[in-house]
């Protein structure tokens, strides 16, 4: 009986210790600021990324100096693709989204933002995800952390 307990017992702890107990990402548990840095072409990007409720986000680039461009406004949603590989299930998370700018009110720029599996956990503490966007024909690595409210 003993080695049953011994085995329950590290069977608890794997999986306290896996993405068992994970928060998924939804509309209602990413609100708040995140820094996204990316590159593309051999040009870093930094954006400031502000979820403002279940449905808006703000989002403005900073220029080379640092300083904060024009503030642009957009729309999201939270969409869940379920897959089978080799047997094993999985459940990717893309943020999708729309906006644009005061600059040019009619060019609208779209874009993915696929977390690869992430949960709300990971872009507190800093992930990379995945974007595609109509902007450029190519998927681009960026790092997303959570960095206020």
């Amino acid at each position: 009986m003993n080695h049953f307990a011994n085995v329950i017992f590290s069977l608890l702890i794997f999986a306290a210790g896996s993405n068992a107990f994970a928060t998924a990402i939804s509309p209602g548990n990413i609100l708040g600021r995140y820094d996204v840095n990316a590159s593309a072409f051999f040009k870093k990007v930094r954006i400031d990324f502000k979820v403002i409720n279940e449905k808006e986000f703000e989002i403005f680039q900073y220029d080379r100096d640092g300083k904060p461009e024009e503030t642009c406004n957009g729309t999201y949603n939270i969409v869940q693709n379920k897959s089978l590989r080799m047997g094993v299930a999985t459940i990717t998370t893309v943020l999708k989204g729309i906006f644009n700018c005061p600059s040019n009110r009619t060019k609208m720029i779209d874009f993915d933002l696929d977390f690869q599996n992430k949960s709300v956990e990971d872009i507190v503490t800093g992930t990379t995800v995945i974007i595609t966007t109509s902007m450029a024909p190519m998927k681009i690595k960026a790092n997303v952390k959570k960095i206020g409210n």
